[in-house]
């Protein structure tokens, strides 16, 4: 099959990308049918404060994805639920005892990974944003946390607290730290050994793509802002595929920007800010920049993935081919059939209390956002920034995307121009 169609206009996407930033770049990769069909960078991963020397970007660069690792996190799960060290349906304090505190004792892997548990609240367990830099604190406290009271099941996003209860399992069940956890049960064998971290050694964080600002930006801010749209930006977006279809969609023949683009596919008006704030801002966290040097060093597993697209493709690529993969000749299955057939199950359908969408969870991860196409067996994650990793067995393909770019999912749109486009493709040539 020719990709050639395909890749140059995906990179001609990722030129445009730039958008109404002058700084920055991106990297996409993509799997189809076990091979690697596109491996596409574009712009400026890091610069030498000293030297003015520009890195560029590579489908191998590391890049702070935010939560998009946490499809990372819970695939590294879904291994140890295949090896029989943990059970979806047992509760959590059966493996971690002190877990049970607070009514906590009837709590399950599934609840979690559902967003069902209604432990979302970080700032229960933080007084400012730098204690999330303390990884034994932070599992001791959401050891000691008390879950959101709800006479319902509610369903609502685990958007930093689930990672210390992962982590924290996964630490547990294992006897080893998260790394050498997640190094020995998927990096190794997906040979991917060096290419994604939770909590990046000292000696690698110069490797590290950078969040690029012109001189003239406010040094002060930590968090993005919606830009206004110039019109090199409108203009790119009229330019697109799918640019007709996004009118049809908003039912208007007027110019979309951004924010009415993003609008297509997040309804942050549907939520409300105390459960968005309880869930993703700590107090203190407009100053808390995760891309400090400590911040990349520390363990903070649901927001801090650091990993290039080139593993993280690889790792849905495995999820895309059922859990089993090829390395050096050989078939390695890292999740069984059976334990496959559960992480894809949709879990539930209910609006979520902390996302501006319906995420449709799995165990662990949600669906493909597309507005144009159906993608029901797929799934995957994003991130605050943008980034996202997918896969879609029933194409066989996966897809990641991450850059350094200052923005974030909500106002941002390049991850919804790259899934639309990329799903057109598969859908309209001859396979």
């Amino acid at each position: 099959m020719n990709y050639n169609a395909l890749n140059q206009q995906l990179a001609s996407f990722l030129q445009g990308f730039d958008l109404n930033q002058p700084l920055g770049g991106c990297s996409l990769v993509i799997y189809h049918r076990g091979q690697c069909v596109s491996a596409l960078a574009h712009g400026t991963a890091t610069i030498d404060k000293a030297t003015g020397e520009r890195t560029l970007w590579t489908p191998h660069t590391l890049a702070l994805n935010f939560s998009t690792g946490k499809g990372v996190l819970v695939t590294l799960v879904h291994c140890l639920v295949a090896q029989g060290l943990l059970d979806y349906d047992t509760p959590i304090a059966a493996y971690w005892a002190d877990f049970a505190q607070n009514a906590k004792d009837t709590v399950t892997l599934r609840d979690v990974l559902s967003h069902r548990a209604n432990l979302y609240d970080v700032q229960q367990i933080t007084e400012t944003a730098k204690d999330m830099l303390d990884w034994q604190t932070m599992v001791a406290n959401v050891a000691a946390m008390t879950a959101q009271s709800s006479n319902t099941l509610t369903v609502a996003y685990s958007a930093l607290v689930s990672g210390w209860i992962l982590g924290g399992l996964v630490e547990r069940v294992t006897d080893l730290d998260l790394q050498t956890a997640l190094t020995r049960y998927l990096l190794t064998p997906l040979g991917l050994v060096g290419q994604v971290y939770f909590g990046v050694p000292h000696d690698i964080v110069p490797q590290v793509a950078q969040q690029l600002r012109p001189p003239s930006a406010n040094s002060a801010r930590s968090k993005p802002v919606l830009q206004t749209d110039s019109a090199t930006t409108l203009d790119f977006y009229q330019q697109l595929p799918m640019y007709a279809d996004w009118q049809r969609l908003a039912d208007t023949d007027a110019v979309l920007n951004t924010q009415a683009i993003n609008a297509l596919y997040f309804t942050p008006s549907r939520v409300a800010p105390t459960d968005y704030q309880a869930a993703l801002v700590p107090e203190g966290s407009r100053q808390f920049n995760y891309y400090h040097p400590a911040s990349l060093q520390a363990k903070i597993p649901a927001a801090n993935g650091v990993a290039s697209a080139q593993a993280l493709a690889t790792i849905y690529a495995m999820l895309a081919n059922g859990g089993h993969w090829m390395v050096e000749g050989q078939i390695r299955t890292l999740i069984t059939p059976e334990v496959f057939a559960s992480l894809e199950q949709v879990q539930n359908n209910q609006p979520d209390k902390v996302m501006p969408a319906t995420m449709q969870w799995r165990l662990g991860y949600h669906r493909v956002f597309s507005r144009l196409h159906t993608v029901a067996d797929g799934f995957g994650h994003m991130g605050y920034n943008g980034s996202m990793a997918w896969c879609d067995p029933h194409r066989q393909l996966a897809v990641a995307f991450i850059h350094n770019y200052d923005t974030t999912m909500l106002n941002d749109v390049r991850q919804f121009i790259l899934t639309e486009q990329i799903l057109d493709f598969f859908d309209n040539v001859q396979l």
